[in-house]
């Protein structure tokens, strides 16, 4: 459609209420049977990528769990929009509040609608950058314009159940430059060693667990994430453990859990201690169900063990990349990564 990747206003309650400045995304895929943060889209409406807020407080029409309801918190997010409440430039000639004036001193023209700022300079790159991913970086800026995006499915073997994400040229831009990684990225990077454990005979002994059912931003609220790792827990092979990567909101840890043995291994590159607080009580109480469903009785309290050895990040943007543990463990055909 011609309206994909174009800037437009955001509408609410009504249509000359404008609440915020966004961009239409292009998935790929059949609008009828889109998903978005496991919600389906719903018929009218759009996956927009909420780029300004002019109303910070204003209620989206769709909030993500009860952890994003306004438009200030959205900043960065896709959300779904009412298709009669989105206007286009052409359509609405109105002034926009005081906050947005500032756009204006930047002209758009129908042959100049993509994220140019997001464009990156490849001979800036430093020569250590594989050509492979220079190759990646170079696709996506031809490719994914006008807020196009890739589609990623992932076969429920994966992750217990079925699912999907989106990549967009800021995920790839990101990886390349070093920057904070996308739960995308690292989903795609866990469908990829999904490949190395089936390949050495291993998907019986390693799982995973997909960041979207357990992040701290828009997966649900603690009851909820609990529920989802006992499920995913179920859906597990007998003596399997599982690697489940968390994001706190802007950090990147790495929770292994071994249900059998009521154990769990925690790696974090910054504090390099065992976690406390919400996530601790997620995976614990997550267990506690997931043994309540097995009539597992009279199991003892969980034991959380520090893999304290692991390297410290050195900048506050590259914990993700120390999810490169997860490598190591499914190439340890022992699983003896607690004593390296």
């Amino acid at each position: 459609p011609q309206t994909i990747g174009k800037e437009c206003q955001l509408a609410s309650g009504s249509i000359n209420n404008v609440v915020a400045i966004a961009k239409i995304i292009e998935v790929n895929d059949e609008s009828n049977s889109q998903l978005i943060h496991g919600v389906p889209l719903g018929e009218g409406n759009k996956r927009v990528l909420i780029v300004r807020s002019l109303v910070d407080e204003a209620k989206l029409p769709f909030p993500i769990k009860d952890e994003i309801v306004i438009v200030r918190d959205a900043i960065g997010t896709y959300v779904a929009w009412p298709e009669n409440m989105i206007i286009f430039s052409t359509e609405c000639k109105k002034e926009l509040p005081a906050k947005s004036k500032g756009l204006k001193k930047r002209k758009r023209t129908e042959e100049n609608d993509d994220d140019d700022e997001e464009d990156l300079d490849m001979t800036s790159l430093p020569p250590t950058i594989p050509p492979s991913l220079k190759a990646v970086c170079s696709w996506a800026k031809e490719t994914l314009r006008n807020g196009n995006t890739i589609v990623c499915n992932f076969d429920e073997k994966i992750f217990g159940h079925a699912s999907k994400t989106f990549v967009s040229k800021h995920d790839i831009n990101n990886f390349v430059t070093m920057k904070e990684v996308s739960g995308s990225c690292i989903c795609i990077y866990m469908s990829y060693l999904y490949g190395v454990l089936k390949k050495s005979k291993m998907v019986d002994m390693v799982g995973f667990m997909d960041t979207t059912d357990i992040g701290s931003i828009g997966c649900g609220n603690p009851i909820e994430r609990s529920r989802a790792i006992a499920d995913r827990l179920k859906r597990a092979k007998r003596g399997q453990i599982l690697l489940l990567p968390y994001n706190s909101g802007c950090h990147w840890m790495l929770t292994v859990i071994n249900a059998e043995e009521d154990l769990v291994y925690f790696m974090d590159p910054l504090k390099r201690r065992l976690v406390t607080g919400e996530w601790k009580d997620i995976v614990d109480n997550g267990i506690k169900i997931h043994n309540a469903q097995v009539k597992r009785q009279g199991r003892k309290a969980t034991t959380w063990k520090n893999c304290a050895g692991i390297s410290e990040q050195k900048t506050d943007k590259d914990c993700g990349y120390f999810i490169r543990y997860m490598k190591e463990i499914v190439e340890d055909k022992n699983l003896n990564f607690f004593s390296k």
